[in-house]
């Protein structure tokens, strides 16, 4: 736990610097879905690998209780500072503990909603049926199951120094609903796609991927740019949301 625990706490402030420049309204999406769905408002929530507290306004304001878990201290530090920006600050339950332990001493429906959103430790085995159990109402599943761009996938497709984004996990989502449907919950699903663009010059491009001999890089650039000054990249995102009733 502890070699995780330091993981997350050096990588805190950078991944709390991510997700506030995101152009992604996901949370907002996310709010809008639970709530037609009747999944919110509801007494109480807890927030499993809650992280720096992306989901901590739309849930906190949402629920009576709100318990948010995360093994990394300073990303709960990070989290506080969500509840402080809020309008009004609502009473949150900070829990610094790794998702074993929470599924080792949580009291079985303790929870209206167990909410675990991008949280790289809940994976389709019997921890997560276990993490089921601790909710009286419903479960919430989040993941990133696309993540795609247009002009640097390509380049590094075309010099095969493509690398897997470990953000992206689209096996899972099978996986889990397999694994809950053969529990016997009848699993539902709910895509959010979205797509941004940057635009980039030249020179980025020539420096980022400095490590590309110069020249077979120049030569691709040519075609990419066509004498264009700049380029703009279009990412295209898809979080897949599972959501269960027990």
């Amino acid at each position: 736990m502890n070699e995780v625990a330091e993981f997350w706490d050096d990588f805190a402030a950078e991944y709390y610097q991510i997700q506030k420049e995101s152009q992604v309204p996901i949370v907002a999406d996310i709010e809008k879905f639970l709530k037609e769905w009747c999944l919110l408002p509801t007494n109480s929530v807890v927030d499993l690998g809650g992280g720096s507290g992306r989901y901590l306004p739309l849930l906190a304001q949402n629920s009576q209780q709100y318990t948010i878990v995360d093994i990394s201290e300073q990303m709960l530090r990070y989290a506080q500072v969500e509840n402080q920006a809020l309008a009004k600050q609502r009473p949150v339950t900070y829990q610094q503990q790794s998702v074993a332990d929470f599924s080792q001493q949580t009291p079985d429906q303790s929870y209206d909603l167990v909410w675990m959103a991008l949280n790289p430790a809940i994976t389709a085995d019997e921890t997560l049926l276990t993490i089921t159990q601790k909710s009286r109402q419903w479960c919430g599943f989040l993941r990133l199951t696309q993540n795609t761009d247009d002009l640097f996938a390509s380049l590094e497709q075309h010099f095969g120094i493509a690398e897997e984004n470990p953000n992206i996990e689209p096996t899972i989502i099978p996986a889990v609903v397999k694994l809950l449907t053969s529990a016997g919950y009848q699993v539902r699903q709910q895509k959010f796609q979205y797509q941004t663009t940057e635009t980039f010059d030249r020179a980025f491009l020539e420096a980022y991927y400095a490590e590309v001999p110069q020249a077979l890089l120049s030569t691709y650039l040519d075609q990419v740019f066509a004498n264009q000054k700049t380029r703009t990249s279009t990412t295209t995102l898809e979080y897949t949301l599972l959501y269960w009733h027990v």
